[in-house]
């Protein structure tokens, strides 16, 4: 029985002893490796180059605009025919036959310019292909900082999930531990069984515990390499040195003030009201009259050949046509149907519900700005709080453990005070993660957040040996 649970422990012992043996990634590596793999940020980026462009199609509607045509024929025809005549002097008619061969070839070149004079659709279309362009600006932009935020939660996820691995294998060797000696005891018959069954109770939970964790620790390694393509089996890990400072300013107002002006959601969520205004004046100069400038040039020349082949006579003609065209043409839209009211009245109600969404976003920004201050601040304070619990835990562990040597305590309360021990270390380092992420999340939230956070945080990771190695031996 002691061999199994040896074996079941040291399994945990081996996951982590190859992933000790692997390089390990630092989080700048593995946001180096997000810029160019993350799929998100790879279709945000052409989605960008792509609404660009918008911006160029409007433009052309309110330059001028040239089109050029040329066309070259040839025809040949046969043309046979019978001609009457008939005199009073001589009686009876005359028939003639007559056949005409006729070649002909046709060239022609056609030049026009036209220029849009009074055209408020293709006006309010380039204001509206400028607000598209921003919005596809601001997507990328959104979508960068984000993949900030997303490196970070997904890195230290796993450093997460290790620590509480490494407590859980830590707490399953102390209970086996204690396991052994509870029937030790009951075999010379010091204690009850059942002090023997709350340790072997225990004991399953702590290998419960710990299997999942090992399933969360390869879940949030595959959660990783979706953002890099890449697989990863180790980790730099946060020094015990990284200092928790509170958020600077020290004024959840000011945070707010620079998610107001700063938090690119709310600036996108402006564009696209922008892009609805727009619209909505594009639909309604629809029904107005417009005046455009066209000038066209043409040049047509015929070169045409008759033949009687009865006459062996022979017609050529050649024409050659040039002329100059210039005009003012209006446009105006009187009925269709109603299509172009019903289009105004969408666009008016799609601008409503821009409105709307600027309104609520600006809303839950700055709900997010608030919330993540305070919850940054109170990590600080947890951060020391959590470290405290550690030294009272370890107290309280070492007096049970005396009590339970003197015969005053009893196996529940040495296992709790074991469990509330490894919980307390277990938070300790939650904590400090999270203080990490939460930090970020402020910055987003104020629309200040930047890859040189990645920077500042990576200079506090360095390769530490595994917990879990130090706590077990196979």
């Amino acid at each position: 029985m002691r061999l199994k649970q040896a074996g079941q422990i040291a399994v945990a012992s081996v996951l982590l002893t190859l992933c000790a043996a692997a390089q390990a990634d630092t989080l700048l590596t593995i946001y180096e490796l997000a810029l160019r793999n993350d799929p998100n940020l790879q279709a945000a980026e052409a989605t960008y180059k792509a609404d660009s462009l918008i911006k160029q199609q409007a433009i052309a509607q309110l330059l001028p605009q040239i089109d050029g045509s040329y066309s070259y024929s040839e025809t040949d025809s046969n043309t046979a025919g019978s001609q009457f005549s008939s005199s009073e002097v001589s009686e009876g008619s005359t028939v003639s036959t007559l056949k005409l061969d006729t070649e002909r070839d046709t060239e022609s070149f056609d030049l026009s310019l036209s220029q849009n004079i009074f055209n408020l659709a293709a006006y309010f279309g380039y204001r509206q292909s400028e607000a598209v362009r921003k919005q596809a600006e601001l997507s990328w932009t959104i979508e960068q900082q984000d993949l900030i935020l997303r490196v970070a939660e997904a890195y230290f996820e796993i450093l997460r999930v290790q620590s509480n691995l490494s407590t859980s294998v830590a707490e399953e060797k102390a209970i086996a531990q204690q396991l052994e000696q509870t029937r030790q005891r009951y075999d010379v018959g010091l204690i009850a069984i059942t002090d023997v069954h709350e340790a072997q109770a225990a004991f399953d939970l702590a290998i419960a515990n710990r299997l999942t964790e090992e399933v969360n620790l390869g879940i949030a390694f595959e959660l990783l390499s979706v953002l890099t393509g890449q697989k990863h089996y180790n980790l730099d890990n946060l020094s015990e040195a990284f200092p928790a400072v509170k958020p600077e300013p020290e004024d959840v107002e000011q945070w707010v003030e620079f998610a107001s002006k700063n938090n690119p959601s709310i600036q996108l969520a402006a564009q696209q009201l922008e892009a609805a205004n727009q619209n909505a004046k594009v639909k309604t100069s629809l029904m107005l009259p417009s005046v455009k400038a066209i000038a066209t040039y043409r040049n047509t020349n015929n070169d045409e050949t008759k033949s009687l082949r009865s006459s062996a006579t022979t017609f050529d003609t050649f024409n050659d046509d040039e002329s100059t065209k210039f005009e003012i043409r209006v446009d105006v839209p009187i009925f269709s149907g109603g299509q172009k009211n019903a289009e105004r009245r969408q666009a008016g109600y799609q601008r409503v519900a821009e409105q709307a969404r600027l309104v609520g976003t600006r809303r839950e920004v700055l709900q997010v700005a608030r919330s993540s201050y305070l919850t940054a601040l109170t990590d600080v304070a947890r951060i020391q709080a959590r470290k405290r619990a550690i030294t009272s835990a370890e107290s309280a562990l070492e007096a049970t453990q005396a009590g339970y040597d003197a015969g005053t305590r009893n196996i529940v309360d040495l296992l709790n005070a074991q469990r509330d021990l490894f919980r307390a270390q277990r938070d300790y380092a939650n904590t400090r993660y999270n203080y990490v992420v939460n930090s970020l999340r402020l910055k987003l939230a104020a629309g200040i957040i930047s890859p040189q956070d990645i920077k500042d945080i990576n200079k506090w990771l360095a390769p530490q040996p595994s917990t879990l190695s130090n706590v077990i031996t196979p």
